[in-house]
């Protein structure tokens, strides 16, 4: 019994029915959804939902006397890490103003160094220091962990005259 090749690509009845073009279309869907897999993979590990090379981001101000460092992408009860780094000032003493939404949703883990004084009202805290006056300026390491998912925008002002916007994205 001498039995022909079937074409691979044209429809058939036997042994199984089959319509190619149906095939073809899911064959597509497939490739459309292992490089959307890869997309978000890949993409995950550069940091598009927390830690990494997309989320690590710095803003300075206008004068250049006030620069934080922080991630613009964090989830839900993971911790964040905020650094704020101030130039010199004539006076010896600086104070930090942190307001927005940010501060009703994340519980600080650690701030350093300590404040000599932090005061709060609505939706801003305070904190004061004494600047030793050292030419390379003084640094405030934060600590924090998201409470709730969402958009958050916030500002830091530095001695009422220095400010900074950003926004950041928690995850659920």
């Amino acid at each position: 019994m001498n039995v022909e090749p079937q074409d691979e690509t044209r429809s058939r009845r036997y042994p199984v029915q089959e319509h190619m073009r149906w095939q073809r279309i899911e064959w597509r869907i497939q490739r459309i959804g292992y490089i959307c897999l890869f997309a978000v993979v890949l993409l995950g590990a550069c940091g598009l939902f927390s830690k990494g090379v997309l989320s690590d981001k710095k803003v300075v101000s206008a004068d250049g006397s006030l620069q934080v460092e922080y991630e613009r992408f964090g989830r839900l009860d993971s911790d964040m890490a905020m650094t704020i780094r101030i130039k010199p000032r004539q006076s010896g003493h600086f104070t930090l103003m942190i307001n927005g939404e940010e501060m009703d949703n994340f519980q600080i883990q650690s701030l350093q160094p300590q404040p000599q004084q932090a005061v709060s009202s609505k939706n801003t805290l305070e904190l004061s220091w004494r600047f030793p006056g050292r030419r390379e300026g003084a640094t405030v390491w934060v600590g924090l962990q998201a409470q709730k998912p969402g958009r958050y925008p916030v500002t830091i002002t530095l001695d009422d005259s220095a400010s900074v916007q950003f926004t950041q994205w928690i995850y659920p």
